[in-house]
Parts: C-alpha cells; structure tokens; sequence
C-alpha cells in the first residue's frame, strides 16, 4: 500500500518504517545512475561550442528525468511508493531539469523543444493526508543543512510556489514548440528551417559583438547550474543520512542499476566521441592558421 493511507491489515512496511523502493530511490541513488546524470553534463561545460554534446545532455536530461517521474506515477498507483521516494525524485529531476532551464536562452536553438516541467512538489505533497500512518511525519527533509518535516505545510507551500514558476516556463516553451511545428509542417519546411538558421546566425553575431571570438557558437553556459547542482547532491545524500533505516535499502542492486549501466556504457563512448572531434578540429584550426602565417 501507498504511504498515504494504509489499513489496519496491512502487512507492507510503508506505515511502519520509512521504506525505499528498489525500483525508484535504490536506482536513483545508485552510482550508475549520478553518473549517467552527471558526466554528459562536465563534458557538455567543458566543450561549450560542441553543439552535439549540447544536444546529447539536453536530451539525456528530458529522457532520464522523464522516466524517472513515469515511474514514480506508477509506483504511486500501484500502492508501492513511500514519501522518501518522492523526496528523492523530486531532488534528482530537479538536478537534471535545473541544467535545461539554465541553459534555455540556447536551447531555443534546437529547433523542436518542448521543456518539461519539474514537479517539484511531487514528494512533499504526497504527504497532504496522513491517514492512519504517521511514518510521514517522521520523514525528514532537508534545507541547507538543516532537517525539516517533509510534510511542514511552509515546505509544502513553497514548493507549489516554485513548481507554478517552472510551469509558466513550460507553457512558454509549448506555445514556441506549437508555433514552430505549425510552420513546419503546414508551411515551407526549408522557409522555417533557415529562418530558424537566421536567428541563430544573429544571435551568434550579437554574443560574438565587441569579442575577439572565431565566430564558434557557443551552445551552453560554461559550467551553467553546478552550484545548485552540488548543492541538490549535498542535499540528497543528508537525506538519506538523516531517514533512518534507509541506508539498508539503498544497498542492492536492482534491475533499474543494470539499466543504468548500459546507459552509462553509451555515453562513455560519446565522451570519447566528442573529444575525438574536438581535437580533430582543432588540429584543423592550427594548421589552417599554420598555413596563413606561412604565406603572409
């Protein structure tokens, strides 16, 4: 059963002790997974004129952060997740969606892009009623360091305040994505392809004004969002420190780590793959500047 309303004939542990699910806080908190969150991203801020690395982390973002959230929903239905899951959820797609929305002056140079809203609020009001467990008062959140009830109606209140601010964003977003598909698809494609080359191209020109650039384009603010990363990551870890009996759940392995894995194999190879590029073209760059300092 859910955490939020539990029988007297139960026999899950949900409204007795703060429980993990294997399938959601033990994936998300495993190793594989802060990987697979976090390694695209270091790359993405070293190589920022990489419009690919850019477009792989934008992508890996929405994929990862959107089925974390698909399967939250599905636990919670099906009567299988705690509110400690959904402070883990809500922490880990705030990390992931927080890169997007700090980049998103440059992610309206992507084209077709529809920005998801984070629901913030998703674990902290999963415990608006108690019912006849009280294991969610007992949970604890944490606020710069300092723990706090998860189900404080302050924590609560802010969260849907900082949720309804990221929806606006969203809606922002949709409204550009519909606009650009009607074009698109009921226009002249090529029209709606240069334009959008057009208004990058200017874009660029405006960033590069007064600079001693060599008209790279530069994809992504330069280590953009890290320090509310590291602080989402600090955060996450005091969590699971001061929930007791936790620790315990987070030590298996499931088959959403395995998953995680794969997907970390992959974007390994793309690592390698963008650094690859980056020093072939910058061998390019020297030698072209090689030659036209040979014949002036």
């Amino acid at each position: 059963m859910s955490s939020i309303s539990c029988p007297n004939n139960s026999t899950t542990d949900f409204c007795t002790q703060i429980t993990a699910n294997p399938d959601i806080s033990v994936s998300s908190l495993s190793p594989n997974h802060r990987a697979v969150i976090h390694i695209t991203r270091l790359v993405a801020s070293w190589l920022p004129y990489h419009e690919k690395a850019f477009r792989d982390t934008s992508r890996n973002s929405y994929v990862v952060s959107g089925s974390l959230i698909i399967a939250s929903i599905i636990a919670w239905k099906s009567g299988e997740l705690s509110l400690f899951d959904g402070l883990i959820v809500t922490m880990l797609t705030t990390i992931m969606t927080a890169f997007v929305t700090v980049n998103g002056p440059y992610i309206r140079t992507l084209g077709l892009s529809i920005n998801i809203s984070n629901p913030w609020n998703f674990g902290v009001v999963q415990g608006e009623n108690q019912g006849p467990c009280d294991v969610n008062q007992k949970t604890l959140f944490v606020v710069f360091g300092h723990s706090v009830g998860a189900t404080s109606r302050g924590l609560r209140g802010f969260a849907i305040f900082i949720f309804g601010i990221g929806a606006i964003s969203a809606i922002s977003a949709f409204w550009r994505t519909i606009v650009w598909s009607l074009k698109y698809t009921f226009g002249n494609a090529q029209v709606a392809k240069d334009n959008a080359a057009v208004r990058y191209a200017k874009e660029i020109r405006r960033k590069n004004r007064g600079t001693m650039s060599t008209g790279n384009a530069q994809h992504i603010t330069r280590y953009g969002g890290m320090v509310g990363a590291i602080y989402m990551i600090v955060t996450t870890e005091q969590i699971v420190k001061r929930n007791p009996g936790v620790k315990d759940d987070l030590d298996k392995w499931t088959y959403g780590q395995t998953i995680t894995l794969i997907m970390l194999g992959q974007q390994i190879m793309d690592c390698f793959s963008y650094f690859k590029e980056y020093i072939i073209e910058r061998h390019r760059e020297l030698e072209r500047e090689r030659r036209r300092n040979a014949t002036a």
